[in-house]
């Protein structure tokens, strides 16, 4: 029973391993394209060769495991001249253990036609163009023009070599290596060509696209004048300037403003030159001045106060006298630079009453003073005066009780 058994497992082994080793030879089921090799530089090739099958023998797990990639076929153009050429085809194995037994069709014909150059210019082509609010400047490449060469026919439907760059939505310039791509007037493909140089270096500038605008001049004065003084006024020659401004700012109000103007402790006006200072995202258009005249109007601060203004009579007359005045002080109100009125001191005056040309009775009297210099007096309270004048009345004479009318002393009380 037990040699029954190995009898049997030698008889399997031999069948299988005969099988595995078993040599068989068939077509392949897939075609091989032909390499045109050995052409001479002046010659192209106006058609090429159609593929070719090939009949291979070997093990048959070996030809089941052959792919296209496994061999190589060529033929060669050595020594040949342009015209039509029907040339044997050579395959050579690359990988595998199976053997090439036929080629079918032995022969290919192929064509020869003499090659044509001609230089044509490179045509920067670019896509996915940048956001709204960037341009895209003059694309630059190196070089400029380009050889293409190949049949007459095709050469001759060359128009330009294009270079198509994805700029990609970028915000910056963009520079790289192109593949050179021929192309008809009418923007076809010629794809039958060789381009020398196969690449192009292109850079495409790319920059933020400006606007441009009118803006205000707006001087940046720094400091206070001296105390009791103010700025009345600032202006600037010109009062606007042209600028360049990015799409961000185009609606927005701009305003160009200048370097630091000092007027610390200034008592007078000031007129200067003063350099502009442009904020991010504007940029001076190409006349701009590059600073202006300020001038900065300085004025001394106006205030109104009312102050007491002592009255006097002067010049009454030998004989005459008055009753007191009533009132004895008089209030002005003044209008004026508050460092001039703070250097007055109340009350005022005196305020002196000519009365030199009154005689007796009552005179009602104007009351009139000139202010100092820069101050103005818009009123005085009361603006007239009551002044009574009398004559000095003698001293009593008392009579004798005989009534002999004889002086008698002066009353005093």
């Amino acid at each position: 029973m037990l040699v029954s058994v190995i009898v049997l497992a030698l008889i399997v082994w031999f069948v299988i391993a005969d099988t595995e080793n078993r040599e068989i030879e068939t077509r392949l089921g897939f075609s091989l394209p032909v390499e045109v090799r050995e052409l001479g530089s002046d010659l192209v090739v106006v058609s090429e060769p159609l593929p070719v099958t090939v009949t291979v023998f070997g093990r048959e797990a070996d030809v089941e495991a052959a792919r296209p990639e496994h061999f190589l076929a060529t033929v060669s153009m050595r020594n040949r001249v342009a015209g039509q050429h029907s040339l044997p085809v050579r395959v050579d194995r690359l990988e595998g253990e199976v053997r090439v037994r036929a080629v079918q069709p032995e022969t290919v014909v192929v064509i020869l036609q003499q090659s044509v150059e001609r230089e044509v210019p490179v045509v920067v082509e670019p896509s996915n163009l940048p956001p709204l609010g960037f341009r895209v400047g003059t694309p630059e490449v190196r070089p400029e023009t380009a050889l293409v060469s190949g049949i007459a026919a095709e050469v001759e439907a060359v128009d330009s070599v294009v270079a198509r760059l994805d700029l990609g939505g970028a915000r910056a310039s963009v520079e790289r290596d192109v593949t050179l791509e021929a192309r008809t007037a009418a923007g076809g493909s010629v794809s039958q060509v060789l381009i020398n140089p196969r690449f192009a270096q292109v850079r495409v500038p790319i920059e933020q696209e400006v606007f441009r605008k009118t803006a205000s001049i707006l001087p940046d004065v720094i400091g206070t004048p001296a105390e009791g003084y103010r700025v009345r006024t600032v202006s600037a020659a010109p009062t606007t300037v042209e600028v360049l401004v990015s799409l961000d700012v185009l609606d927005d109000e701009v305003e160009v403003s200048t370097e630091p103007i000092q007027i610390g402790g200034r008592t007078t006006n000031l007129t200067t030159q003063a350099r502009l200072v442009f904020a991010d995202g504007v940029v001076p258009a190409g006349e701009t001045e590059a600073s202006i005249q300020v001038t900065i109007a300085i004025e001394p601060v106006l205030t109104t106060v009312e102050l007491p203004i002592a009255l006097r009579l002067v010049g009454l007359r030998d004989g005459l006298e008055t009753s007191p005045l009533d009132p004895p002080v008089a209030r002005v109100t003044l209008h004026g630079p508050v460092t001039s009125l703070s250097e007055l001191e109340g009350p005022l005056g005196p305020l002196e009453i000519d009365i030199s040309d009154l005689g007796a009775g009552r005179h009602l009297i104007a009351l009139e003073w000139q202010p100092p210099s820069e101050i103005e007096m818009l009123n005085i309270t009361p603006d007239r005066i009551l002044i009574t004048v009398s004559p000095i009345q003698p001293a009593n004479v008392e009579t004798d009780t005989a009534g002999n009318g004889e002086a008698g002393e002066t009353d005093d009380e």
